[in-house]
């Protein structure tokens, strides 16, 4: 098994799993994914290497790897579960207009409290910004303009009619 292979094989193994072919290539494409994907994503990109593999064991294996700690769920703008593959601390930003989702560094000052009312302890915190992308906000623009153009137009139209 090559550096990498190895590498997760001991992330998996550390967590408490059986190391098997599906789990460390679901892995695999989670560390390489930094799209935020869906079950239905991972298992597309996979599939044509591993041909056996079934959209079941994909969410299995991914339930698995949220309750071990390899992996984190993320919250898009639908209901489908979404994870990321990224563990070092960080928050989400979701554009609301087309579900993308981005890594932001975190930021966090003061920190957070290790402990909240009625006996809670923080054991995580994740922060979720809803955003409109630079995508999707430059689209918007274009469609205001293109909004005021055609108003402007009317005016015209009606005034000289």
């Amino acid at each position: 098994m090559r550096a990498a292979g190895e590498r997760l094989a001991h992330r998996i193994r550390s967590a408490g799993l059986k190391v098997t072919g599906p789990r460390l290539a679901i892995l695999e494409q989670l560390e390489r994914d930094a799209s935020h994907p869906t079950a239905e994503q991972v298992l597309a990109v996979l599939r044509e290497d591993h041909p056996s593999l079934s959209l079941s064991t994909v969410y299995k294996t991914l339930e698995a790897f949220l309750g071990a700690g390899l992996c984190r769920r993320v919250v898009g703008d639908d209901a489908r579960l979404r994870v990321d593959g990224v563990m070092r601390p960080h928050d989400h930003a979701v554009c609301r207009s087309c579900g993308r989702i981005f890594d932001v560094d975190r930021a966090l000052d003061p920190p957070p409290p290790t402990r909240l009312p009625h006996g809670l302890s923080v054991i995580g915190i994740n922060i979720q910004y809803d955003v409109e992308c630079s995508d999707c906000g430059d689209r918007s623009a274009v469609a205001r303009q293109s909004s005021r153009d055609h108003d402007e137009r009317n005016n015209k139209e009606v005034n000289h009619g």
